[in-house]
């Protein structure tokens, strides 16, 4: 099970009670609750950007910076002032990545010796914002980033009608396609685990008002970051 089902499954536990197993993939997992064994698929809505008039998720363009983010944080965090924390605003998509980390960590050790605490430095062409923030009480990760992208789209409407159909069509037809789980479980349940900060649930409600679409799920759920439950359906 990866973290983020595991993450979801266990969010649903805590709000609705019982425990939750693995699943065969699809279902992710299975929600034990007051005797009902209740399958649930989980998906992510990932912001998906528009690049010379093609729709793609923008995870392929993020997910190096975020790695090289944790690996500064493996690497150089217990360098880092007990009071301060670094917050960095990188630009997406990078290229030649390890360079850009080299150098980007040659910057941030410099400025932890020289206690300078801000800078707008550009590395290898991409201009990123770096801040040693103080605090009383700093995050468990001491860097932090905000990966900016140059094609996100400002339609918050237009984007979260696209992520929700998407997942729910592609979701809905894998799950049909193995209908022996609807007989070993009570329900069937779609785990909506938002990343999409731009959007709420209000925005996703009335996404999925207006989409009106057909599937086979009992329940819809939206689950954030903060471990909150909203039904859409």
């Amino acid at each position: 099970m990866r973290p983020d089902e595991e993450y979801v499954l266990a969010t649903l536990a805590s709000k609705f009670g019982g425990k939750y197993i693995d699943g065969e993939d699809p279902p992710d997992g299975y929600l034990l609750l007051n005797n009902r064994r209740i399958a649930v698929e989980v998906t992510k809505l990932v912001e998906h950007i528009n690049e010379n008039g093609k729709r793609r998720s923008r995870l392929a363009d993020d997910v190096p910076i975020s790695n090289v983010v944790e690996q500064l944080n493996e690497e150089i965090g217990s360098l880092i002032p007990k009071n301060r924390w670094i917050h960095l605003v990188i630009p997406s998509p990078i290229k030649r990545i390890n360079e850009f980390k080299k150098e980007l960590t040659r910057i941030i050790l410099n400025m932890i010796a020289t206690k300078t605490h801000k800078a707008v430095i550009d590395i290898l062409g991409y201009v990123v914002s770096i801040n040693l923030y103080k605090c009383q009480h700093p995050p468990k990760q001491k860097v932090v980033q905000l990966i900016a992208t140059q094609f996100a789209s400002t339609n918050i409407q237009e984007n979260t009608q696209f992520l929700l159909e998407n997942r729910i069509i592609i979701k809905n037809q894998k799950c049909n396609a193995n209908t022996n789980i609807n007989s070993d479980a009570d329900e069937y349940w779609l785990a909506l685990f938002n990343t999409y900060c731009m959007a709420d649930v209000d925005s996703y409600r009335g996404a999925y008002d207006l989409l009106k679409l057909e599937h086979n799920f009992n329940k819809i759920y939206l689950i954030d970051g903060y471990r909150r439950v909203y039904k859409l359906y």
